[in-house]
């Protein structure tokens, strides 16, 4: 009795098929997995050629795809970078399940290495190792002449010497992740707009402006991949959810600890899971469980979805920037969405009907990962392995499907593709070899990659003669991008002046005018903050743009000022009815729920009942109820008895 029961446990991990696989243990009791596909109707699933591979696909008319990368040259890859002279740093996790039971995991033997093209035809031909000896490492990103290296539970900073050597190693954080499933840890390492720099599956953002290392609380994000917009808004994914967006910046929803909303953070625009792969995937860790599979033996929804982009290129029709792109490894496919904008809401829809943007019939392309590159082009990371599910997760079904077709081996292989649009060659626009003078017109680039790289170059050079420009730029340039990512640059150079950011609050695109508001927050405990404030206070009432007013609510509430609270009471009279600005506003609140209900309710302009008027009011009745304090319980109640009407 005993065996049996340790048995239906999944405790017993074998060898042989008949014994359970730790992934069992999710069904439930009884469940039968049994093949809902007949293994005499599954095609074999050999390893093909990059010939073979690039005639597997099925792109949308217009696109080709190309191979930038393959084994050996790369083995296992699973994420990579950029660096300004256009060579790739690539993470290989070769140390990721080398059979299905994990066997031989524990050595670590995952690589960081440097990929370059020699002769300039556009595939990399020339491999360096740059650092040995890790256990299975997830992610990467250039920082400051090194190179920062997820490796949970460590995150590791390696200087960069001659070129393409690694200098002696330094720990960032040891407590970067879990080392208890690979699933289910730290990774993603993206310098955002705002020049933190933000992992996926991590409760903790970095910041290195000015040669030291600094850590900050923040929201866990998604599973594995991070990405961000234009507007450093950062998106994120898990697996049977593939698209997740933060519309705020989440470090204002911690302010309040009366407030436990975040209405703005983990936004689905999209909502469909829905997938259509080119060929039947049996092969999925549940594929016996109703609804996993359609009856012809696809993909139904997402269940492996990660590593979400934001397409952010100059190769792509127009129509394709700020889409959002999505790997699903266990389809053998990348999805394409289309997101939209009105009046501060975003929604979002699948591109295609019954079809996706890229989709292989080859079982062992393994889409872990996406990229835009300095050529405008939208690059694919492909682990290319026939098993990409973990041993604890693997199940008796998918330990079959593993063995019928050998998708065991071969190990080690790997490819990184380029799509781009139409027949010509994409151009590179590089970095290398530019001053911070000529880096500061590449803020304005078309290429998404190019103002990122430039903005965080410009930090970290920290020259002062370019001050200047970088002004000008923020306030004269007729490209909203441009002004952005002055303005952010400036901020992470701690540049930001009075002058520059009372113009930029004039602005014609809200989306600079909503910039500047966000970077006022560290003035306003400076010398310029009474200018600001009466400046902010007065665009409460007179910039209705639904971005900005959200935003006011949040900077407003950084400051204990009467003329921030004058602002705030603007702010919610005018523009509560977005539910985002009434959490920009209750955030701003900590510990005043009180006095603004009371200010509210003897506001005669308060009596007509408005949409989100009557929820902003249970907000704050929430917060105070929260707060648990009886004095402010009694105001409370004592409000609402003098008031009438909706408000009572």
């Amino acid at each position: 009795m005993l065996i049996r029961h340790l048995l239906i446990a999944g405790l017993f991990v074998g060898s042989l098929s008949l014994h359970a696989q730790q992934g069992d243990h999710k069904d439930a009791p009884g469940t039968a997995q049994i093949d809902p596909i007949p293994a005499d109707k599954i095609p074999p699933s050999p390893v093909l050629s990059i010939p073979d591979a690039l005639k597997a696909f099925r792109l949308q008319p217009g696109f080709r795809i190309e191979a930038v990368a393959s084994e050996p040259l790369v083995q296992d890859p699973v994420a990579m970078a950029f660096g300004p002279e256009g060579k790739l740093w690539v993470c290989e996790m070769t140390d990721y399940m080398p059979d299905v039971d994990g066997n031989g995991e524990d050595a670590p033997t995952g690589k960081i290495v440097l990929l370059e093209d020699t002769d300039g035809d556009g595939k990399m031909d020339k491999r360096t190792e740059f650092a040995t000896g890790l256990h299975m490492p997830r992610a990467l990103a250039l920082v400051r002449d090194g190179l920062l290296v997820a490796e949970p539970p460590h995150l590791w900073f390696y200087p960069i010497t001659e070129g393409n050597k690694a200098g002696a190693r330094i720990e960032v954080a040891k407590d970067y992740g879990n080392t208890r499933s690979p699933e289910h840890t730290a990774n993603g390492l993206v310098w955002a707009l705002d020049n933190w720099i933000y992992s996926a599956d991590h409760t903790t953002r970095f910041r290195n402006t000015d040669g030291e290392w600094k850590r900050q609380p923040t929201t866990t994000r998604g599973q594995y991949g991070l990405a961000q917009d234009d507007f450093g808004r950062l998106v994120y994914n898990s697996n049977s959810d593939q698209f997740r967006i933060d519309l705020v910046p989440s470090a204002y929803l911690r302010r309040n600890p009366d407030y436990r909303g975040t209405e703005g953070l983990n936004v689905d625009p999209i909502g469909s899971q829905l997938t259509w792969p080119v060929h039947i995937t049996p092969a999925v860790n549940r594929g016996y469980s109703k609804g996993i599979l359609r009856p012809d033996g696809t993909l139904e929804k997402f269940t492996a979805a990660c590593s979400p982009l934001i397409y952010r290129g100059d190769n792509f029709p127009a129509e394709y920037n700020g889409n959002a792109f999505v790997c699903e490894p266990a389809a053998n496919l990348v999805k394409r969405n289309i997101l939209t904008e009105t009046n501060g809401v975003m929604t979002g829809r699948q591109a295609y009907a019954k079809a996706e943007f890229l989709a292989s019939m080859d079982e062992r392309f393994r889409p872990v990962n996406l990229k835009n590159g300095p050529d405008g082009a939208l690059y694919v990371i492909d682990m290319y392995r026939g098993n990409i599910e973990h041993k604890i997760f693997v199940t008796t079904y998918l330990r079959r499907q593993i063995k019928a077709r050998n998708l065991e081996s071969p190990l080690h292989c790997g490819r990184i593709y380029r799509v781009v649009y139409g027949d010509g060659k994409p151009a590179n626009e590089l970095l290398t070899g530019l001053g911070s003078a000529q880096l500061v017109p590449k803020l304005a680039s078309p290429k998404g990659w190019v103002r990122d790289t430039a903005q965080q170059l410009l930090v970290e050079n920290d020259n002062e003669a370019v001050i200047p420009a970088l002004r000008e730029q923020a306030l004269q340039s007729t490209n909203p991008l441009a002004q952005i990512h002055s303005l952010w640059t400036l901020d992470g150079m701690q540049q930001t002046d009075k002058a520059t950011l009372l113009t930029a609050l004039d602005a014609k695109s809200a989306r600079v005018r909503t910039a500047a508001i966000q970077i006022c927050d560290s003035m306003l405990k400076t010398a310029a903050a009474p200018a600001l404030l009466a400046k902010l206070t007065a665009m409460a009432s007179s910039d209705l743009d639904a971005d900005v007013q959200r935003q006011l609510g949040f900077t407003l509430g950084e400051s204990s000022s009467p003329e921030a609270w004058a602002g705030l009471l603007t702010v919610a009279k005018n523009s509560v009815g977005d539910h985002l600005t009434r959490e920009a506003v209750l955030s701003s609140l900590a510990q005043k729920e009180v006095d603004f209900l009371k200010a509210i309710l003897a506001d005669k302009t308060w009596s007509e009942a408005k949409p989100g008027r009557s929820e902003f009011v249970a907000g704050l009745a929430q917060c105070i109820l929260n707060e648990r304090k009886t004095n402010h319980i009694a105001q409370a109640l004592s409000a609402a008895a003098d008031a009438s009407g909706w408000q009572r």
